[in-house]
């Protein structure tokens, strides 16, 4: 045991060679892609998943104060939570000489002439020994981040906005189980017309692909980057539909609902259009297509049939369903951040200009009108320092938190992306309080997703401030 406590690794980081006891050490791998984490302290490089945690990279050369190299390797720390070191080699595992380490010196780094210089367990527990005053909020049940009025929010409905040969629809945002790219391969299917486009692997299941173009009688393009693929739920059935754009999420009263004009249904599909939602605002009408006029077609039935597994298995998806929640993936420059679907409000297309507000903090990028009301816009870039400039408009995410209705302006809008428990991972808990506007984390791919916690979208200095301006702001166009 005494010589098992003498073993020392020796790294080199920011130039400098220096050892920590081999005990402290679980393991070493290759630099991983990082998720940045906004707010984090200066040394955290940024996030990945190792083992089912979230694992913080930190650079010991930062730590150090030292001018730091590119980081090769990550020496995993053997901590609750664990820790990674990013280090830009690892060069020896040897035993030490010095009698000292018999007793134990903790997570003592020494330079390479022996002398013992910087407690790391010090430093780690300095920034990743924060505790939370607050529990996970949970979205589902969340009524601060919800719509106020329980009537109110009877009569709203939800869709989420998709492009169809240049016409806008609706589909119901409960029947949308996830937005994401459009597979690479999908599998052909003996038998079937060219609505079916055939099936794909998703998520561990045999997913049937329609050409929603197809199912409504329109004319089929080549394809597009834009192209997405929607997976809906059909009862206890999934299919994904490939639309070619996805365009927005959107709130609308009840009452905005009307009956579709034939032209809606010339194509000559057999899925039929029979309800349309008038947008405020002078934005336009979506015509509404919903899951059971989906069903409608025989053909449907036919493909589920053909592409389900047996009852008992639909019903055991159909139970998890119930437990799983869906967060909207956004984009800031290159990094992904996800926010609760039952947090937003909508997701409408960036204005042109926005009304600029004298005095606002840097991170108000100023206000906006949305069907009369002044709505103040916040810049998450600037808010979460992220790297480079926006390209294009860019989307404006609209949300209520504590009563307070804010557009929070990101780069764009990729996905919906649902999660059961088992997928969602804690964040790491730092002890900057800017660093804990994320509460969770899911992995998507090789990449760690942030997720925000609503709640900490805004702080209460914060909140108060924007309340003001929106009272004194002019009304914009």
């Amino acid at each position: 045991m005494a010589a098992e406590a003498r073993r020392r690794l020796t790294v080199r980081a920011g130039g400098a060679r220096m050892s920590l006891p081999a005990q402290a050490v679980a393991e070493v791998i290759k630099q991983p892609r990082l998720t940045r984490m906004p707010h984090g302290p200066a040394e955290l490089l940024g996030v990945t998943h190792l083992r089912g945690v979230v694992l913080p990279v930190v650079s010991l050369a930062d730590i150090l104060g030292l001018e730091a190299g590119e980081p090769d390797r990550v020496v995993v720390l053997r901590r609750d939570p664990p820790v990674g070191l990013a280090v830009e080699s690892v060069e020896a595992l040897g035993f030490s000489d010095d009698a000292s380490d018999d007793a134990g010196e903790g997570l003592r780094l020494r330079r390479g002439d022996g002398a013992s210089w910087l407690d790391l367990d010090e430093v780690l527990a300095a920034r990743f020994s924060a505790t939370r005053e607050r529990g996970r909020t949970d979205t589902r049940i969340a009524s601060d981040v919800l719509p106020s009025s329980a009537r109110e929010a009877e009569r709203t409905l939800a869709m989420l906005g998709i492009a169809l040969a240049g016409q806008a629809y609706g589909l119901p945002l409960e029947a949308v189980v996830e937005v994401a790219a459009v597979p690479a391969a999908i599998a052909g299917l003996p038998r079937t017309d060219a609505v079916l486009l055939g099936v794909c692997d998703h998520r561990g299941a045999v997913l049937p692909v329609l050409s929603a173009r197809g199912l409504l009688g329109l004319a089929e393009t080549a394809p597009s980057p834009r192209e997405r693929l929607v997976v809906v739920r059909l009862g206890q059935e999934r299919l994904g539909l490939i639309v070619d754009e996805v365009t927005s999420i959107v709130r609308e009263s009840a009452d905005r609902l009307g009956r579709a004009p034939s032209l809606f249904n010339r194509g000559g599909g057999e899925a039929r259009i029979d309800t349309v939602l008038r947008l405020t605002g002078d934005r336009g009408v979506l015509a509404i297509l919903t899951p059971d006029r989906l069903l409608a077609d025989e053909r449907v039935g036919q493909w589920l049939a053909l592409a389900s597994a047996s009852e008992e298995t639909a019903m055991t998806q159909g139970s998890l369903a119930a437990q799983r929640e869906r967060f909207i993936v956004i984009r800031l420059g290159e990094e992904l951040y996800g926010l609760p679907i039952a947090a937003v409000d909508e997701v409408v297309r960036a204005p042109d200009q926005l009304t600029r507000l004298p005095k606002a903090p840097a991170y108000v990028k100023g206000v906006m009108n949305l069907r009369g009301k002044t709505l103040p816009v916040i810049d998450q870039r600037a808010r979460l320092s992220a790297p480079g400039k926006a390209e294009g408009a860019g989307r404006i995410v609209v949300v209520t938190v504590d009563g307070l209705q804010a557009g929070f302006a990101v780069d764009a809008v990729i996905e919906i992306l649902e999660a059961g428990e088992g997928d969602l991972l804690p964040a790491p808990e730092l002890s900057d309080p800017g660093a804990r506007l994320f509460d969770r984390a899911v992995r998507r791919g090789g990449d760690v997703i942030l997720l925000i916690d609503p709640k900490a979208l805004l702080e209460r200095a914060e909140a108060d401030l924007l309340r003001d301006l929106a009272r004194t702001a002019p009304a914009s166009s």
